[in-house]
């Protein structure tokens, strides 16, 4: 009989799982010891390469400035793409006290949230938020870095050691105990010059995805008849124009408003604006008031958040959370159209997917369409065109955090053509859609090959799949 302690096959391997006391060491906490993390440090530790701890390998600059000009580029995790590690610009610079200096060729490690994957090789010098620390290494080529340490085998190590519930960081000696193989030079070259060739295909098909996005607008706005004026130079002159009191009093009084609202309507179109009120079958709808927390996905109720909805209003599936409390009066319904009321203000969002249950948080608005006088689909559409974000502009109040009420977007002006012509409109902005879609996921999935292929070259073939 043997004396050695088994689990029941039946258990979660990924849940429940046995370490021999002789293999603790530093920390205690069960995810430290998950068969994923072992399994990725081993290897590291079986390949053909010898390995160093990043630590050994790398400084870590600690260079942290409080002169801060505008003229400095700014890069917090916002600006980082999760698992591409792409520098997304932004016109926005956060308030900032302080900021770490980096120049061109390191590489930024994020001790923030690190199952997102924010990995940054520095094509400029700038400054960066201090939740990222700054490494140069002089054994490795730092762009070979910076593309290890973003695949899947530190990403599994990272997302195991992090602590803290509401700001879920690594410890600094963790990140410096990260193995790290070390390849030939002309090896590094290799992996480094894959890697670009597939970032370069990456943003090739991203960029033909985005001329369909812009192509919409101009198709849009042919459709309807309307034609927007040149901007004119932003001269004083320009920006001055004259009301009647009759068309104020009682109304808003800033001039933004007004001159917004006259570029929308104030031209001739093919068809009749009419406001969003009139074509709603109830009054619009708060959302619920609880606190996000995680939940089992195949069978809990998801809680959408506008953080959930990109500006395209499309749902990301990679921050699943439920609500602390599920009321049934918040439960979505196809083609419920959602509104953000502030932060991402005039985000809007389509419901289409019925596979399962959702409500919606607060900060959200649900209108749900008369669809015998108007096709949700083309109101949806119409609320990602450059008409609809001038009317945002207009309508929101400036505040510490933008806000537009319910009250405002049922006054919204819609052009509202015959439901067949709505119909038209829609199948065919969902058509481009839906091929720059395909061409977004290509991108991805090929970078994604590329970076298997590069762990292959580095770690060898995984036993298990061999």
């Amino acid at each position: 009989m043997s004396s050695h302690f088994q689990l029941s096959p039946e258990l979660d391997r990924n849940k429940v799982f046995l370490v021999k006391c002789s293999e603790l060491e530093g920390r205690m906490d069960a995810n430290t010891y998950h068969p994923k993390r072992t399994n990725a440090i081993r290897k590291i530790i079986n390949s053909k390469y010898s390995h160093q701890k990043l630590g050994l390998i790398s400084t870590f600059s600690k260079i942290i400035t409080s002169s801060i000009i505008d003229t400095d580029i700014y890069v917090g995790l916002e600006n980082i793409e999760s698992d591409t590690g792409v520098f997304i610009e932004s016109s926005k610079k956060e308030t900032i006290s302080s900021a770490a200096i980096f120049t061109k060729g390191q590489v930024l490690f994020p001790k923030l949230r690190p199952y997102l994957n924010k990995v940054f090789y520095a094509c400029f010098s700038g400054i960066c938020s201090t939740e990222f620390h700054v490494l140069d290494s002089s054994i490795v080529a730092n762009k070979f870095l910076a593309y290890f340490l973003s695949l899947d085998v530190v990403v599994i190590q990272t997302s195991l050691l992090m602590s803290g519930n509401t700001l879920p960081r690594l410890q600094t000696e963790d990140i410096k105990n990260l193995l790290i193989p070390i390849p030939p030079k002309e090896i590094q070259t290799q992996i480094v010059a894959k890697m670009d060739t597939a970032y370069a295909i990456k943003k090739q098909k991203e960029a033909e995805a985005q001329r369909l996005l812009d192509s919409i607008d101009d198709y849009l706005l042919d459709e309807l008849g309307i034609e927007l004026p040149e901007q004119e130079e932003n001269t004083i002159q320009n920006r001055m124009f004259t009301r009647q009191l009759s068309e104020v009093s009682g109304g808003r009084f800033d001039p933004n408003y007004h001159f917004n609202i006259e570029l929308i309507t104030g031209h001739s179109a093919n068809f009749e604006f009419i406001k969003l009120k009139d074509i709603i079958k109830y009054l619009p709808q708060y959302g619920a008031n609880e606190p996000a927390v995680d939940g089992i996905r195949d069978c809990g109720i998801r809680y959408i958040r506008i953080t959930d909805i990109s500006e395209n209003g499309e749902l990301n599936n990679n921050s699943w959370k439920t609500a602390a409390t599920i009321e049934d009066q918040y439960l979505l319904h196809y083609n419920d159209l959602l509104f953000a009321r502030s932060g991402s203000v005039g985000r809007a969002y389509l419901h289409k997917d019925i596979t399962e249950d959702s409500i919606f948080a607060g900060y959200l608005i649900r209108f749900i369409i008369d669809e015998a006088a108007a096709n949700p689909d083309y109101i949806f559409f119409y609320c990602h065109s450059v008409i609809y974000k001038l009317w945002v502009n207009a309508i929101y109040r400036p505040a510490v955090q933008a806000n537009i009420n319910a009250e405002e977007y049922k006054s919204l002006p819609v052009p509202l053509p015959p439901i067949e012509k709505q119909t038209e409109i829609a199948n065919h902005i969902t058509k481009i859609r839906n091929q720059a879609k395909t061409l977004q996921q290509q991108a991805k999935a090929e970078l994604e090959q590329a970076k298997k292929e590069v762990e292959t070259m580095i770690l060898g073939a995984d036993e298990k799949k061999a």
